[in-house]
């Protein structure tokens, strides 16, 4: 009988205790008919009996009901102050049963004030629902739901993020920002921000490593309205370190820049000695990995506002190419122009594997999160697809067939030429006089998610594959036209600008391709994956030597869920604004070498931060 007295919500009001004492009146009467109306069977005269004492018994419990209400509401006044149990707990108590006199002898005064003291808590819960509109362990649910759902999707290796029909087309020109006009003493050779765009590194010829912050500009809280106020700031510098002869001359390294330029400040001699051609950032943001063509892969260790050097990694027997860190582990791909690929577990500093295939020159690599990574071999017209666990590889041919070709690939002479002839002549049919142009060398790849990718080459044509396809599923021919010039005894020649960086927003359906053009043009991935489209450019004067997409606030954070509840409260009335953050190095002169040069092209970084809808 306690049991069910104490889930029963009390009222404690006066007003209430005689609406209670008026209910006991009707419930004691109604009591009393159906027991006479039981006792008929036994008698009239008996159930005449019955109800009369039945009805003196409800005149005494009236009586005490009255007297109890009495004695209840001064024990209240004495242990609950001001507190008005008629705005607490009344919706739950109005509909509720009111229980008899031998349950109201049962509650303490102890038990009391903990009814009390629960229906209070209940009645703080209700109203911050209604003010804030959301329960914060609600919300936490769903935060941690959201994150478990993006771990599902991107371990099953399929492109996910539909963020191109969401982009805010076209890009104003207050959202386009480029890297301090004093920097490097060279060319630049790549950019990469970290993944939650708080960091922006930068490599030139010159061997040093800038690093900036983006907080200005990619912070949701950042000022707008102040167009001053949006800049990018330079944070630190990593000088180029002294070779062997120079440590041998005794010479010491002199670095210049800003506020120190015409003095010479000495700088510890860790890092590289010669051009970094590539940088890679872990997918936490403490650790860089830069590639130089003294054979050496550097370690910086980047947390917070500067950097240390830890360690050179070494193995290759030729510059270093290109690097890429498998998302969201320390484990790093690097190629070489000694055509190897080589694995490394930068959480160790440790070498794992070397991989082997490609007979020419390796000029790009690419991974993701799967053990996998796709790579462009140069002028063998290749893209290999390496599965690492399994110590295979998958080629793609790019160009056309040819019986040379067959032969110097160590294929059979006729295979692909039956097939390849008659697509020769209808193209050439179709084109009706116009130059066709036969890819040489792929130079750029990228991936979409694990089993399609994209390249890029010298004929200026970008590629879609897929693994299950032995030929391109589909392409852009000229994707960033024809560069033209005169000739004293051939008049004006016509030849294609050659895809100089490539690179997907891992998993979405958006990628970039950059040339020497002077733009960097975005495209659209057909939800099905058999084709893409030309989305909008963005202004890039100068030689694209390195692409880079990342979109931070697509990913829920760790620490939203820790937020105090008037903090979530702020986010959840107003939500953080989405971007796709494009990051680009540009520069006068091409990333491997010095056969062009453009004198009104600035070296730097160009970051592009485009908002969702």
């Amino acid at each position: 009988m306690s049991d069910a007295f104490f889930s029963k919500p009390r009222p404690f009001s006066k007003r209430k205790r005689d609406d209670a004492a008026a209910a006991s009146r009707q419930a004691s009467r109604h009591g009393t008919s159906v027991r006479g109306a039981a006792l008929s069977r036994g008698g009239k005269e008996r159930a005449n009996g019955r109800k009369g004492a039945a009805g003196a018994g409800a005149n005494g419990a009236r009586n005490k009901g009255k007297r109890r209400a009495e004695e209840d509401d001064e024990e209240l006044d004495a242990d609950g102050g001001d507190f008005d149990s008629d705005d607490v707990g009344s919706d739950e108590a109005e509909g509720a049963e009111e229980g008899t006199d031998e349950e109201d002898d049962l509650e303490t005064p102890a038990q009391k004030r903990l009814r009390l003291s629960q229906m209070y808590l209940k009645s703080l819960e209700k109203d911050k629902e209604e003010e804030y509109g959301f329960d914060a362990a609600d919300l936490d649910r769903d935060i941690i739901a959201e994150r478990l759902q993006q771990d599902v999707l991107e371990h099953t290796g399929k492109m996910h993020l539909s963020v191109a029909s969401t982009l805010q087309l076209p890009i104003p020109s207050t959202s386009i920002f480029r890297t301090p006009a004093k920097g490097h003493r060279g060319s630049v050779t790549a950019a990469v921000a970290s993944h939650d765009g708080r960091w922006l590194y930068t490599s030139s010829k010159d061997g040093a490593i800038l690093k900036y912050d983006l907080s200005a500009i990619t912070s949701p809280s950042s000022d707008s309205s102040s167009p001053d106020s949006r800049r990018i700031t330079r944070a630190a510098y990593f000088a180029k370190a002294l070779s062997e002869s120079q440590k041998r001359n005794g010479e010491k390294h002199k670095r210049f820049d800003g506020k120190d330029k015409g003095k010479g400040k000495e700088t510890v001699s860790e890092g590289h000695t010669d051009e970094i051609l590539d940088l890679a950032i872990s997918h936490d943001g403490k650790t860089l990995a830069s590639a130089g063509r003294d054979k050496v892969i550097g370690c910086w260790n980047v947390e917070g506002e500067g950097g240390k050097w830890l360690r050179g990694l070494g193995g290759h027997k030729d510059a270093v190419g290109s690097i890429a860190f498998r998302l969201g582990t320390n484990e790093l791909y690097s190629s070489s122009f000694d055509r190897t690929i080589k694995l490394f577990d930068l959480s160790t500093l440790s070498y794992i594997e070397t991989l082997f295939g490609h007979q020419d020159s390796i000029q790009s690599i690419d991974a993701l999160r799967g053990e996998l990574a796709v790579t462009a071999g140069g002028r063998d017209k290749t893209v290999r697809y390496w599965k690492v666990t399994e110590e295979s590889q998958l080629v793609f041919r790019g160009g056309g067939a040819s019986r040379l070709r067959n032969v110097s690939d160590g294929a059979l002479e006729d295979e692909g030429i039956e097939e390849e002839e008659p697509k020769r002549r209808r193209r050439q049919a179709e084109a009706k006089g116009r130059v066709k142009f036969v890819e040489g060398s792929i130079d750029c790849v990228a991936m979409v998610d694990d089993s399609t990718l994209l390249s890029g080459g010298d004929s200026g044509t970008l590629c879609l594959w897929l693994i299950t396809k032995k030929k391109p599923i589909f392409k852009v021919d000229l994707a960033h036209g024809i560069n033209e010039h005169a000739s004293e005894t051939e008049g004006i020649i016509g030849t294609p600008r050659w895809i100089t960086a490539l690179s997907c927003l891992p998993y979405g359906d958006v990628f970039a391709s950059g040339s020497w053009d002077g733009q960097i043009r975005l495209w659209k991935i057909d939800e099905r994956l058999r084709s893409f489209s030309p989305l909008t450019t963005i202004e890039a004067p100068g030689f694209v030597n390195s692409l880079q997409l990342i979109a931070p606030s697509l990913r829920p954070t760790k620490e939203s869920h820790l937020a105090p509840v008037s903090t979530v409260k702020d986010k959840k009335a107003e939500p953080e604004p989405k971007s796709l953050i494009v990051v680009a190095a540009t520069s006068k002169e091409p990333r491997l070498g010095r056969w062009m040069r453009f004198k009104e092209a600035k070296d730097g970084a160009v970051v592009a931060v485009i908002p969702m809808q």
